[in-house]
Protein backbone atom coordinates (compact mmCIF):
# COMPACT_ATOMS: atom_id res chain seq x y z
CA UNK A 1 0.00 0.00 0.00
CA UNK A 2 2.90 2.34 0.63
CA UNK A 3 3.44 4.55 -2.41
CA UNK A 4 6.76 4.48 -4.27
CA UNK A 5 8.31 4.59 -7.72
CA UNK A 6 7.76 0.84 -8.18
CA UNK A 7 4.02 1.38 -7.73
CA UNK A 8 3.97 3.95 -10.54
CA UNK A 9 5.98 1.64 -12.80
CA UNK A 10 3.70 -1.26 -11.98
CA UNK A 11 0.59 0.72 -12.83
CA UNK A 12 2.18 1.94 -16.04
CA UNK A 13 3.01 -1.60 -17.12
CA UNK A 14 -0.47 -2.75 -16.16
CA UNK A 15 -1.82 -0.08 -18.47
CA UNK A 16 0.40 -1.36 -21.26
CA UNK A 17 -0.78 -4.91 -20.52
CA UNK A 18 -4.41 -3.87 -20.74
CA UNK A 19 -3.83 -2.34 -24.16
CA UNK A 20 -2.84 -5.80 -25.50
CA UNK A 21 -5.32 -8.15 -27.18
CA UNK A 22 -7.55 -9.83 -24.62
CA UNK A 23 -6.22 -13.31 -25.39
CA UNK A 24 -2.80 -12.44 -23.99
CA UNK A 25 -4.10 -11.37 -20.60
CA UNK A 26 -3.63 -13.55 -17.55
CA UNK A 27 -1.04 -15.65 -19.34
CA UNK A 28 1.42 -15.53 -16.44
CA UNK A 29 -0.88 -16.46 -13.58
CA UNK A 30 0.91 -18.32 -10.79
CA UNK A 31 -0.44 -21.83 -10.44
CA UNK A 32 -0.29 -23.86 -7.23
CA UNK A 33 1.24 -26.85 -9.02
CA UNK A 34 4.02 -24.65 -10.42
CA UNK A 35 4.65 -22.94 -7.10
CA UNK A 36 4.49 -25.84 -4.70
CA UNK A 37 5.92 -28.72 -6.63
CA UNK A 38 5.52 -32.34 -5.54
CA UNK A 39 4.47 -32.80 -1.95
CA UNK A 40 3.90 -29.11 -1.26
CA UNK A 41 1.20 -27.93 1.13
CA UNK A 42 0.39 -24.82 -0.89
CA UNK A 43 -3.34 -24.08 -0.93
CA UNK A 44 -5.07 -22.67 -3.98
CA UNK A 45 -8.04 -20.95 -2.40
CA UNK A 46 -10.87 -19.12 -4.12
CA UNK A 47 -9.34 -15.95 -5.51
CA UNK A 48 -5.73 -16.43 -4.36
CA UNK A 49 -2.78 -18.76 -3.89
CA UNK A 50 -1.78 -19.31 -0.26
CA UNK A 51 1.85 -20.27 0.42
CA UNK A 52 1.56 -19.72 4.17
CA UNK A 53 0.56 -23.30 5.15
CA UNK A 54 3.83 -24.54 3.68
CA UNK A 55 5.74 -21.78 5.46
CA UNK A 56 4.14 -22.56 8.83
CA UNK A 57 4.93 -26.26 8.49
CA UNK A 58 8.61 -25.46 7.94
CA UNK A 59 8.74 -22.72 10.59
CA UNK A 60 6.96 -24.74 13.31
CA UNK A 61 9.06 -27.79 12.62
CA UNK A 62 12.32 -25.96 13.32
CA UNK A 63 11.67 -23.66 16.28
CA UNK A 64 14.67 -25.00 18.20
CA UNK A 65 18.26 -24.52 17.22
CA UNK A 66 20.52 -21.53 16.73
CA UNK A 67 19.60 -18.63 14.46
CA UNK A 68 21.94 -19.46 11.53
CA UNK A 69 20.68 -23.05 11.42
CA UNK A 70 17.03 -21.99 11.48
CA UNK A 71 17.62 -19.36 8.80
CA UNK A 72 19.40 -21.88 6.58
CA UNK A 73 16.64 -24.43 7.07
CA UNK A 74 13.93 -21.92 6.15
CA UNK A 75 15.98 -20.76 3.19
CA UNK A 76 16.38 -24.28 1.79
CA UNK A 77 13.01 -25.68 2.83
CA UNK A 78 10.74 -22.78 1.89
CA UNK A 79 12.27 -19.73 0.22
CA UNK A 80 14.36 -21.68 -2.28
CA UNK A 81 11.39 -23.94 -2.96
CA UNK A 82 9.33 -20.89 -3.96
CA UNK A 83 12.16 -19.01 -5.59
CA UNK A 84 10.20 -18.73 -8.84
CA UNK A 85 7.29 -17.04 -7.04
CA UNK A 86 9.56 -14.58 -5.26
CA UNK A 87 11.29 -13.78 -8.54
CA UNK A 88 7.90 -12.93 -10.04
CA UNK A 89 7.33 -10.66 -7.04
CA UNK A 90 10.69 -9.00 -7.73
CA UNK A 91 12.60 -10.34 -4.71
CA UNK A 92 15.31 -12.87 -3.93
CA UNK A 93 16.04 -13.76 -0.31
CA UNK A 94 19.25 -15.29 1.04
CA UNK A 95 19.94 -16.91 4.44
CA UNK A 96 21.42 -13.66 5.78
CA UNK A 97 18.20 -11.80 4.91
CA UNK A 98 16.17 -14.45 6.69
CA UNK A 99 18.48 -14.40 9.73
CA UNK A 100 18.00 -10.62 10.09
CA UNK A 101 14.23 -10.97 9.83
CA UNK A 102 13.68 -14.07 11.97
CA UNK A 103 14.21 -12.71 15.54
CA UNK A 104 11.65 -9.97 15.05
CA UNK A 105 9.28 -12.32 13.30
CA UNK A 106 9.45 -14.80 16.21
CA UNK A 107 7.89 -12.12 18.39
CA UNK A 108 5.18 -11.41 15.82
CA UNK A 109 4.44 -14.98 14.73
CA UNK A 110 1.17 -15.13 16.67
CA UNK A 111 -0.04 -11.85 15.15
CA UNK A 112 0.98 -13.05 11.70
CA UNK A 113 -0.97 -16.29 12.19
CA UNK A 114 -4.03 -14.26 13.15
CA UNK A 115 -3.72 -12.16 9.99
CA UNK A 116 -3.25 -15.29 7.88
CA UNK A 117 -6.34 -16.99 9.32
CA UNK A 118 -8.50 -13.93 8.69
CA UNK A 119 -7.06 -13.38 5.21
CA UNK A 120 -7.79 -16.98 4.20
CA UNK A 121 -11.31 -16.67 5.60
CA UNK A 122 -12.24 -13.23 4.25
CA UNK A 123 -10.52 -12.56 0.92
CA UNK A 124 -12.96 -14.36 -1.38
CA UNK A 125 -15.90 -12.55 0.22
CA UNK A 126 -14.23 -9.18 -0.19
CA UNK A 127 -13.38 -9.91 -3.81
CA UNK A 128 -17.01 -10.84 -4.43
CA UNK A 129 -18.21 -7.57 -2.88
CA UNK A 130 -15.67 -5.62 -4.95
CA UNK A 131 -16.93 -7.28 -8.13
CA UNK A 132 -20.53 -6.52 -7.14
CA UNK A 133 -19.75 -2.87 -6.55
CA UNK A 134 -17.63 -2.56 -9.72
CA UNK A 135 -18.97 -5.26 -12.06
CA UNK A 136 -16.69 -4.28 -14.93
CA UNK A 137 -13.60 -5.12 -12.83
CA UNK A 138 -11.57 -8.12 -14.00
CA UNK A 139 -9.31 -9.77 -11.43
CA UNK A 140 -7.85 -12.09 -14.08
CA UNK A 141 -4.99 -9.70 -14.83
CA UNK A 142 -3.97 -9.59 -11.16
CA UNK A 143 -3.57 -13.07 -9.64
CA UNK A 144 -3.09 -12.85 -5.86
CA UNK A 145 -0.49 -14.71 -3.78
CA UNK A 146 -0.11 -14.71 0.03
CA UNK A 147 3.44 -15.28 1.30
CA UNK A 148 5.93 -13.98 3.91
CA UNK A 149 7.54 -10.80 2.56
CA UNK A 150 10.33 -10.42 5.16
CA UNK A 151 8.86 -6.99 5.91
CA UNK A 152 9.40 -5.68 2.38
CA UNK A 153 5.71 -5.10 1.70
CA UNK A 154 2.25 -5.47 3.15
CA UNK A 155 0.77 -5.36 -0.35
CA UNK A 156 2.77 -5.23 -3.56
CA UNK A 157 1.92 -4.93 -7.26
CA UNK A 158 4.55 -6.27 -9.64
CA UNK A 159 4.41 -6.22 -13.46
CA UNK A 160 5.00 -9.57 -15.08
CA UNK A 161 4.59 -9.55 -18.84
CA UNK A 162 0.91 -9.93 -19.60
CA UNK A 163 -0.37 -9.62 -16.03
CA UNK A 164 0.18 -7.68 -12.82
CA UNK A 165 0.40 -10.13 -9.90
CA UNK A 166 -0.68 -8.81 -6.52
CA UNK A 167 1.21 -10.08 -3.46
CA UNK A 168 0.26 -9.76 0.22
CA UNK A 169 2.75 -10.28 3.08
CA UNK A 170 0.97 -11.20 6.35
CA UNK A 171 4.17 -10.65 8.35
CA UNK A 172 4.33 -7.03 7.21
CA UNK A 173 0.56 -6.59 7.54
CA UNK A 174 0.83 -7.68 11.19
CA UNK A 175 3.76 -5.31 11.75
CA UNK A 176 2.37 -2.21 10.03
CA UNK A 177 -1.34 -2.68 10.77
CA UNK A 178 -1.52 -5.04 13.75
CA UNK A 179 -3.12 -8.44 14.27
CA UNK A 180 -6.54 -6.75 14.10
CA UNK A 181 -5.78 -5.04 10.77
CA UNK A 182 -8.82 -4.11 8.70
CA UNK A 183 -8.04 -6.42 5.82
CA UNK A 184 -11.09 -5.35 3.84
CA UNK A 185 -9.66 -1.83 3.62
CA UNK A 186 -6.33 -3.19 2.42
CA UNK A 187 -8.00 -5.44 -0.16
CA UNK A 188 -10.18 -2.65 -1.51
CA UNK A 189 -7.31 -0.16 -1.78
CA UNK A 190 -5.11 -2.52 -3.77
CA UNK A 191 -7.88 -3.90 -5.98
CA UNK A 192 -8.94 -0.36 -6.83
CA UNK A 193 -5.41 0.32 -8.10
CA UNK A 194 -5.83 -2.64 -10.44
CA UNK A 195 -9.22 -1.26 -11.47
CA UNK A 196 -7.70 2.16 -12.17
CA UNK A 197 -5.25 0.58 -14.57
CA UNK A 198 -8.06 -1.22 -16.36
CA UNK A 199 -10.30 1.83 -16.65
CA UNK A 200 -7.67 4.45 -17.44
CA UNK A 201 -4.63 2.91 -19.15
CA UNK A 202 -3.71 6.15 -20.90
CA UNK A 203 -3.14 8.02 -17.62
CA UNK A 204 -1.16 5.13 -16.15
CA UNK A 205 1.27 4.74 -19.05
CA UNK A 206 3.80 7.22 -17.67
CA UNK A 207 6.13 5.50 -15.14
CA UNK A 208 7.28 8.94 -13.94
CA UNK A 209 3.81 10.39 -13.56
CA UNK A 210 3.36 13.99 -12.44
CA UNK A 211 2.27 14.72 -8.90
CA UNK A 212 -1.35 15.30 -9.85
CA UNK A 213 -1.60 11.73 -11.20
CA UNK A 214 -0.02 10.28 -8.04
CA UNK A 215 -2.36 12.31 -5.83
CA UNK A 216 -5.39 11.26 -7.86
CA UNK A 217 -4.48 7.58 -7.94
CA UNK A 218 -3.76 7.32 -4.20
CA UNK A 219 -6.50 9.69 -3.08
CA UNK A 220 -9.24 7.90 -5.00
CA UNK A 221 -7.96 4.45 -3.96
CA UNK A 222 -8.06 5.56 -0.32
CA UNK A 223 -11.55 6.95 -0.86
CA UNK A 224 -12.66 3.72 -2.56
CA UNK A 225 -11.48 1.72 0.45
CA UNK A 226 -13.63 3.97 2.64
CA UNK A 227 -16.68 3.90 0.37
CA UNK A 228 -16.58 0.12 -0.06
CA UNK A 229 -16.09 -0.41 3.69
CA UNK A 230 -18.39 2.14 5.34
CA UNK A 231 -17.87 0.74 8.83
CA UNK A 232 -14.07 1.13 8.65
CA UNK A 233 -12.46 3.63 10.99
CA UNK A 234 -10.58 6.66 9.61
CA UNK A 235 -7.43 5.20 11.17
CA UNK A 236 -7.69 2.00 9.12
CA UNK A 237 -8.58 3.88 5.94
CA UNK A 238 -5.51 6.10 6.38
CA UNK A 239 -2.99 3.24 6.48
CA UNK A 240 -3.28 2.74 10.26
CA UNK A 241 -1.18 5.90 10.58
CA UNK A 242 -2.32 7.88 13.62
CA UNK A 243 -0.52 11.00 12.44
CA UNK A 244 -2.51 11.01 9.22
CA UNK A 245 -5.81 10.22 10.90
CA UNK A 246 -5.24 13.02 13.43
CA UNK A 247 -3.80 15.61 11.03
CA UNK A 248 -5.39 18.99 11.69
CA UNK A 249 -6.97 21.26 9.09
CA UNK A 250 -4.05 23.68 9.05
CA UNK A 251 -1.52 20.97 8.17
CA UNK A 252 -3.76 19.59 5.41
CA UNK A 253 -4.18 23.11 4.03
CA UNK A 254 -0.43 23.67 4.03
CA UNK A 255 0.14 20.41 2.18
CA UNK A 256 -2.67 21.13 -0.28
CA UNK A 257 -1.12 24.52 -1.06
CA UNK A 258 2.28 22.94 -1.60
CA UNK A 259 0.83 20.27 -3.88
CA UNK A 260 -1.12 22.89 -5.81
CA UNK A 261 2.18 24.63 -6.53
CA UNK A 262 3.80 21.38 -7.68
CA UNK A 263 1.08 19.61 -9.62
CA UNK A 264 3.32 18.87 -12.59
CA UNK A 265 6.41 17.84 -10.60
CA UNK A 266 7.78 14.45 -11.67
CA UNK A 267 10.92 14.18 -9.53
CA UNK A 268 11.10 11.66 -6.72
CA UNK A 269 12.15 14.24 -4.13
CA UNK A 270 8.92 16.18 -4.55
CA UNK A 271 6.75 13.07 -4.72
CA UNK A 272 8.36 11.75 -1.53
CA UNK A 273 7.40 14.87 0.41
CA UNK A 274 3.76 13.84 0.15
CA UNK A 275 3.71 10.05 -0.16
CA UNK A 276 6.74 8.36 1.42
CA UNK A 277 7.21 7.23 5.00
CA UNK A 278 9.87 9.32 6.72
CA UNK A 279 9.50 12.31 4.39
CA UNK A 280 7.58 15.39 5.40
CA UNK A 281 7.46 19.05 4.59
CA UNK A 282 7.00 22.17 6.65
CA UNK A 283 3.90 21.59 8.74
CA UNK A 284 2.51 18.24 7.63
CA UNK A 285 3.11 14.56 8.48
CA UNK A 286 4.68 11.96 6.17
CA UNK A 287 2.36 10.50 3.51
CA UNK A 288 0.03 13.48 3.85
CA UNK A 289 -0.98 12.98 0.20
CA UNK A 290 -3.22 10.11 1.28
CA UNK A 291 -5.12 12.32 3.73
CA UNK A 292 -5.39 15.28 1.36
CA UNK A 293 -6.37 12.96 -1.48
CA UNK A 294 -9.05 11.34 0.67
CA UNK A 295 -10.52 14.67 1.66
CA UNK A 296 -10.47 15.82 -1.96
CA UNK A 297 -12.14 12.62 -3.19
CA UNK A 298 -14.81 12.78 -0.50
CA UNK A 299 -15.86 16.17 -1.81
CA UNK A 300 -15.88 14.99 -5.41
CA UNK A 301 -17.74 11.82 -4.44
CA UNK A 302 -20.97 13.79 -4.07
CA UNK A 303 -21.15 14.07 -7.87
CA UNK A 304 -18.79 11.35 -9.17
CA UNK A 305 -19.01 7.57 -8.91
CA UNK A 306 -16.01 5.32 -8.34
CA UNK A 307 -16.01 4.15 -11.99
CA UNK A 308 -16.07 7.78 -13.11
CA UNK A 309 -13.13 8.60 -10.87
CA UNK A 310 -11.17 5.61 -12.15
CA UNK A 311 -11.82 6.53 -15.80
CA UNK A 312 -11.37 10.32 -15.69
CA UNK A 313 -8.86 11.38 -18.40
CA UNK A 314 -5.55 12.91 -17.31
CA UNK A 315 -6.35 16.48 -18.42
CA UNK A 316 -9.67 16.39 -16.61
CA UNK A 317 -7.89 14.95 -13.58
CA UNK A 318 -5.52 17.89 -13.46
CA UNK A 319 -8.29 20.44 -13.81
CA UNK A 320 -10.49 18.71 -11.25
CA UNK A 321 -7.62 18.35 -8.77
CA UNK A 322 -6.52 21.94 -9.11
CA UNK A 323 -10.03 23.14 -8.32
CA UNK A 324 -10.42 20.70 -5.40
CA UNK A 325 -7.06 21.67 -3.89
CA UNK A 326 -7.92 25.36 -4.25
CA UNK A 327 -11.08 24.74 -2.23
CA UNK A 328 -9.05 22.99 0.46
CA UNK A 329 -6.69 25.94 0.82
Amino acid sequence: MRFNARRRKALALLAATLSMPALTRGATEIKATEAGGPGGTTVEREGFLDLMPDFWAMYDGHLSGDLPTRAHTLSEGFFRKYDNVYRIAGYEFKPDDIARWLPGFDGRAAATRAVHVRFARDYAGNLGRFRSALPDFSDRTSPVTLLPSLMHFDAHLQPNGSSLPLFFGPDAIAYYHGADADLDVLFSHELFHCYQGQKNPAMCLDPAAPLYVSLWMEGTATYASERLNPSASPLHVLLDDARLAQADVSSLRAAAQAMLSNLDARDEATQSLFFETGHHGDGWPPRVGYAVGLRMARGLGTTMSLPQMAALPAQRVRETLAQALQRLT
